[in-house]
């Protein structure tokens, strides 16, 4: 029924079709699952991979089929909110099972009520509204339903209102709903409110039929006598009689018509629509089209905000021969779905060779619910894009009509174990679900459950079987006649075996956790126990357990541990052995000059620090340099001249040091009387006490670019070269002047001392 004057704008656009190629043609789509929900419906899950990556959901609707049907899950009162699965499992019953359901048509979030024309069996549930913009979603009058011979169709529909009063038949604007300028509109008891909406200017005409009027109908006409007038200016509203309507209009075109009617006078009105419709089981209003005659076809501006909005989406398509409906959902705003635009959603529902299709309400409200195996609750299947269920208006519903019987048909059970099985080895099964042969699930008990092996490769015991000898099996389990094949290989030996958790030398009286690494051919998983591993060591070392567990005894020395699974086994060398501890704090084992230093250590040469450190990078005073050569010259500190250094009194540290190797010609002073014992030793100077205490001789060809020929330490530098004591750095340099560190200067002393 048409309530704006854009419906003859609508009407005329039917021709106006939008034909473009699928911009889906080269996408890629896989399915993620698939499956019966019973006998007449099928679910679907699907990866989508256009532009964007989207997830979507099918539920299929075989019409044909004669246990299966579409219906329209409205609830009661009209605008009560409920998510899709509540509507779903309020509805479902024996005989009349919901086995699936979509979000279906726009509402009105604030009070709940629907926005657009829903009828079942003809009885008007809520009217028809138009919009009168394209950019809205519903601006032509189109609708989903089931029509009276039970298929399913998506078309335009044409309703009206006709007012007859005095001989003179007048078709008004609308049913139940705000009345505009220069209209005409009726309301009848199944207004939302028991009042009518307009006050101010107009004139309203009660009219009463003797008869209560319990629903307003498709095809029904009601006639009755005016009981009361609202005048022109009368800004009171009109009650509507529950045995009535009451004819409300404002305009003068109307008024030319109407405003000579009095109390008592007899007006009729009729409610009619198209023959397409006329006792269709039910219809809902919706929009835009997307698909019709197998090609895009939008009616909706494309270009406006709604349309162009990459969102979740809902949408009801069916086959052209309208025995196949589709209920399809595609997520969006979620990390695995980006969503569609419109123009995207009609491509795509074009690219999967629908006849026709109409957008439902998407966005946040956009759900699927399906009834899954084992269960006849509908629980959520896809991913809404606000975290969970939005409660919504009605919801279309996938139903079942066959009866559950007491005849299992299909039965699902699982292993905890999957894979080639060891000669031991058990697994246990667990079952699942039971299904009649219309997909309805059954109770299950654990002892209703047979496995029968077919070749005797394993023993079974209840719902758990162990291996008992190798070959290929294949099991049944049945349940009532219900069968499920599970085949297998059994081996007496993995593939593959071998040891892993020995990275190296065990400390003495430790332990470590040892681990059989085991594969079956073909790198498939072995089914084993861990208690079949065993474990074994051939030599005095220690000890390794059932679990795997090496436990040293405190003895070093080497031992070979084996692992044996089945008919195959494996060793491996262990090592115990005390690991060694650094010299220093801060020397590692590893550190490059551990071998140098450990040398000057062990044989006194060089201490470290009370904290424990040998503090490598630190300079070496030309005192301390004192110290270390008397110690490896053996040279006596005691009863020596003194030098006479006005800085180095008696009983400095280093006096019996610096007079032994002064007195030895070594070392000198730095001038004015002085040694400077404290003063850091350069590099040149580390040169020429190293060449006078071991009297070194020679010098080398190739000379560094840093010491000219007038360097005082010229010839010292090359002689430390010559007896490869030194090779200055890689760029060529000595780098004369530079302080020698605790840790370069090992170096050189045990060089010099070792090539002696």
């Amino acid at each position: 029924m048409k309530t704006k004057k854009s419906l003859i704008l609508a009407m005329l656009m039917v021709f106006a079709l939008i034909f473009s190629t699928p911009q889906f043609a080269s996408a890629a789509q896989s399915t993620n699952d698939s499956y019966p929900l019973s006998p007449g419906v099928k679910y679907s899950n699907y990866t989508h991979k256009g532009s964007k990556t989207n997830i979507v959901n099918h539920l299929e609707v075989d019409l044909a089929n004669s246990f299966t049907k579409i219906g329209l899950g409205l609830p009661n009162p009209i605008n009560t909110l409920m998510t899709t699965t509540q509507h779903a499992n309020n509805r479902s019953k024996e005989g009349n099972r919901v086995v699936g359901a979509i979000n279906s048509n726009f509402y009105n979030m604030g009070d709940g009520y629907p926005l657009y024309l829903i009828s079942q069996y003809n009885t008007i549930v809520t009217p028809s509204v138009i919009s009168s913009s394209s950019s809205n979603y519903v601006s032509q009058p189109i609708a989903f339903g089931i029509t009276k011979d039970g298929n399913g169709e998506i078309a335009y529909y044409n309703s009206k209102i006709n007012v007859t009063y005095n001989g003179e038949t007048n078709e008004v604007n609308g049913l139940n709903v705000k009345r505009g300028d220069n209209e005409a509109v009726i309301y009848t008891p199944q207004n939302h409110s028991s009042m009518t909406p307009n006050g101010g200017k107009g004139m309203e005409f009660i009219v009463e039929t003797g008869n209560t009027i319990g629903s307003t109908k498709f095809g029904q006409t009601l006639t009755g006598k005016v009981t009361a007038i609202r005048g022109y200016d009368d800004e009171a509203k009109a009650k509507i009689p529950r045995n009535g309507f009451v004819l409300s209009f404002n305009g003068s075109n109307w008024g030319d018509k109407y405003r000579g009617i009095k109390i008592g006078d007899e007006i009729s009105v009729n409610f009619s629509i198209d023959n397409r419709w006329m006792d269709a089981q039910f219809m809902m209003a919706s929009g835009p089209l997307l698909v019709l005659d197998g090609k895009k076809n939008v009616t909706m501006n494309e270009s406006s905000s709604r349309a162009r909005e990459t969102a979740p989406r809902t949408a009801i398509a069916i086959s052209k021969d309208k025995k196949k409906v589709h209920l399809i959902t595609v997520d969006g705003r979620v990390s695995s779905s980006a969503g569609m635009t419109l123009t995207q959603f009609a491509d795509y529902l074009v690219s999967l060779g629908f006849d026709r299709a109409i957008n439902l309400d998407g966005g946040g409200s956009t759900t699927m619910g399906i009834r899954k195996y084992g269960s006849n609750t509908v629980v959520l299947a896809n991913t809404p894009s606000g975290g969970t269920q939005r409660r919504v208006s009605a919801i279309i519903e996938a139903i079942s009509t066959a009866p559950t019987t007491n005849a299992p048909k299909h039965i699902q059970v699982t292993r905890d174990k999957v894979g080639t099985l060891l000669v031991g080895a058990t697994v246990k099964l667990t079952p699942n679900y039971v299904l009649d042969e219309y997909y309805n699930p059954l109770p299950m008990n654990a002892s209703d459950f047979t496995i029968t092996p077919q070749n005797n490769t394993v023993s079974v015991n209840g719902l758990s079987y162990t291996a008992v000898s190798p070959g290929s099996e294949r099991l049944t389990v049945s349940n009532q006649g219900a069968v499920q094949s599970i085949s297998f290989n059994v081996v007496d030996a993995p593939a593959g075996l071998s040891i892993s958790g020995i990275t190296g030398p065990v400390e003495p009286n430790a332990s470590i956790q040892l681990k059989a690494n085991v594969t079956g051919a073909n790198n498939e998983p072995l089914i084993y126990n861990d208690s079949q591993i065993q474990w074994s060591i051939d030599g005095d070392i220690g000890s390794v357990f059932s679990s795997g567990v090496f436990k040293s005894n405190g003895k070093e020395g080497t031992a070979r541990v084996t692992a044996t699974l089945g008919t195959k086994s494996v060793s491996k060398e262990i090592v115990v052995k005390a690991a060694e501890k650094a010299l220093f704090k801060d020397i590692s084992v590893n550190n490059r000059y551990k071998t140098e230093i450990s040398y000057l250590v062990e044989n006194k040469l060089i201490s470290g620090y009370p904290d424990g450190t040998f503090k490598p990078e630190l300079a070496l005073n030309r005192g301390q340099a004192a110290v270390l050569l008397t110690r490896a010259l053996g040279l006596s500190t005691k009863d020596v001249a003194n030098p006479g250094f006005s800085d180095l009194s008696t009983n400095n540290t280093y006096y019996g040091a610096v007079a032994a190797i002064v007195q030895a010609g070594i070392m000198s002073g730095t001038g004015y009387g002085k040694f400077e014992p404290g003063k850091p030793l350069t590099r040149a100077q580390m040169s020429k006490i190293l060449v006078e205490a071991y009297g070194l001789t020679g010098t080398t060809a190739a000379k560094f670019k840093d010491v000219s020929t007038k360097h005082w330490a010229y010839d010292y530098i090359h002689t430390l070269a010559a007896n490869e004591i030194t090779t200055g750095y890689e760029d060529n340099t000595f780098k004369p002047g530079v302080e020698v560190s605790r840790m370069h200067f090992s170096l050189f002393l045990y060089r010099t001392i070792t090539q002696q």
